[in-house]
Formats: structure tokens, C-alpha cells, sequence
């Protein structure tokens, strides 16, 4: 727990994720933005651009990192190295090695270290996880579209699609076993099962002309779920859900209320590494028992 009652954000990384990052610090009443690194919205945050890195990190206590992907982890080493708190966008890293490695470091040094995981904060899954029992749950079908390269490789593929896979086991719970990976140019499809016995498929896909399109069905006896992008249906009948504020928001007062109180995360570390070990099973088409770590079998508390 800090002793600090008043976060100093740096952002390394000022695209989407980063201007939307600065956004929620400066709605928080417990944090200011004081510096930020890189990005096409760096000049249009009303913070000093750091000369470097160091710089950023050096002038912060609480540093946010909405890079690429691919810099996640050097980045999280580098400012838990420094002293500071951490908060990165989903993946923490491309494999659950590393990451695993890295909340360790978090551990060495003392320092929070918050991932993001705002998929898991929207009204419709907020809805499932308190409606939807998992011991119930039969079969479950998760679909992803979006656009972008049709040549997309199955590691690619896999590893963008750690928010869905987090759908998945933040309604139904951990996973047991990949039982097939078919993947070809810009598609991936799995089979695979949770801990609880229900049948999971999943496909994820873009292409050049594909809209961002999110599907999740639950099948359960009696009753069939379905959600279409924001919107939810029980058996066809559109559902009210749960009232949520702003995602970036949410995720930002958990970040600070874990640093500065000690709160507990909205997606526990094991569950982390769990979902990173299904993403690499399906980059790599292998088949077979997921690794299950200690505190992956249950589901969090947002």
C-alpha cells in the first residue's frame, strides 16, 4: 500500500488506448497526468513531452503503457526496474513466462503492477457474470471479427484475441482442455473445454471488409444467451443490464485504488497466466491440458 494519496501518470504510448488512458486520469480525482512519451496524440494531451523514456518514467510515480503490444513487457521491466507503479494495456506480454517474470519483479520491488482488462468492465458481461451460474453451462460459442490484414497468422490471431478469451473464462471459468485448432489466412477456430465440463468453440477473423463484431452465446438448460456486440438477449428477449460508467474510468480507479489502498484486482494474476498459456496453445495448434494455476478454477470480482 502507498503512502502517497495523489498519483503522478506518465502514458508511454499516446495512440487510441493512450488519449483515451489520458482521459480517465484526469477524471481521477487521485491521480494527474504529468508527462507522456511518443504517440500521434502526444502533442494534444496538455502535458511536456519527455525527450526519452527515462525521462517520462523518471517524472512520474505511476506510469501507463499503451504501447504496441510487442513493447509491453521491455516497458513494464523497465519502469518496475525504476521504482515505479505499472499499468499496462492487455497483453502484459506474449507468453505467460514472461509475464509470470514480470509480476514476480512487481513482487521484488514492491510496485503494483495493474493489467487492463476493460472488456470484462462493459454492461454485457457484467450482466452474465451475475445472471449466468457457470456450473450451469453446457456450451458456449465465441465469435470475433474486425478488419485488418487478411494474412493474419494464427499467433496473431490467438494473441489479439485475449479479451475474448477472457469472456469466455470470466462467465464459464478456467479452461481444461484445447481439443482442435484449425487456422488458416486471417481465421482462427478452436475447440476447446472449460474446467466445468461445457463445450467451448471459438473463431476469431478479419479481413479488410470485415466491421468489429463481437459474439458470445451461452447455452444453458432451459435458456440460450446471446450477445451481439453491446446488445444482450435471454432466449430472444433483450435484457436490461447492468448500469456501468465509462470503461477506461473503472479500470483507472481500480489502478489507483490498488496502489494507493491495496484493493484487490478486478483480474487476479493466475487468471492472467492461465488465459496467456490457451493463447499460446491455439498460436502454436497445439492440443491437449491447459495448464491450470492455483487461483485460476474460480472467477474474479470487478
Amino acid at each position: 500500500m502507498s503512502r502517497q494519496r495523489r498519483l503522478r501518470w506518465a502514458i508511454l504510448g499516446a495512440g487510441t488506448a493512450g488519449r483515451a488512458r489520458a482521459r480517465a486520469i484526469e477524471r481521477d480525482e487521485r491521480g494527474d497526468l504529468v508527462s507522456v512519451w511518443r504517440g500521434r496524440f502526444a502533442g494534444e494531451l496538455g502535458v511536456p513531452a519527455a525527450t526519452s523514456l527515462e525521462a517520462a518514467i523518471e517524472a512520474a510515480t505511476a506510469v501507463a503503457i499503451c504501447s504496441p503490444s510487442e513493447a509491453h513487457a521491455e516497458q513494464v521491466r523497465a519502469v518496475l526496474e525504476a521504482g515505479r507503479h505499472a499499468l499496462v494495456e492487455l497483453p502484459l506480454a506474449l507468453d505467460a513466462a514472461e509475464a509470470a517474470e514480470l509480476f514476480a519483479l512487481a513482487r521484488r520491488r514492491g510496485r503494483v503492477l495493474h493489467v487492463e482488462h476493460i472488456e470484462l468492465l462493459d454492461a454485457p458481461s457484467q450482466t452474465l457474470r451475475a445472471l449466468v451460474r457457470p456450473t450451469v453451462i453446457e456450451k458456449i460459442e465465441v465469435q470475433f471479427e474486425r478488419q485488418g490484414p487478411g494474412s493474419a497468422d494464427p499467433a496473431s490471431l490467438a494473441l489479439g484475441n485475449l479479451a475474448r478469451l477472457h469472456r469466455v473464462a470470466s462467465v464459464g471459468g478456467a479452461f481444461s482442455h484445447v481439443h482442435a485448432v484449425r487456422a488458416s489466412s486471417g481465421r482462427l477456430e478452436a475447440s476447446l473445454t472449460l474446467a466445468t465440463g461445457a463445450e467451448i468453440t471459438a473463431t476469431f477473423q478479419q479481413a479488410p471488409y470485415f466491421a468489429r463484431r463481437t459474439v458470445l452465446r451461452i447455452d444453458a438448460p432451459g435458456s440460450c444467451w446471446e450477445q451481439i456486440n453491446g446488445n444482450l438477449t435471454r432466449d430472444g428477449n433483450p435484457q436490461t443490464l447492468l448500469g456501468v460508467g465509462p470503461l477506461f474510468n473503472r479500470d483507472q480507479a481500480v489502478a489507483s485504488g490498488r496502489i494507493l489502498d491495496g484493493a484487490p484486482a478486478y483480474v487476479d494474476e493466475e487468471r492472467i497466466l492461465h488465459v496467456l498459456d490457451v493463447a499460446t496453445m491455439l498460436a502454436r495448434g497445439e492440443t491437449g491440458p491447459v495448464p491450470h494455476r492455483s487461483a485460476a478454477r474460480g472467477r474474479e470480482s470487478p
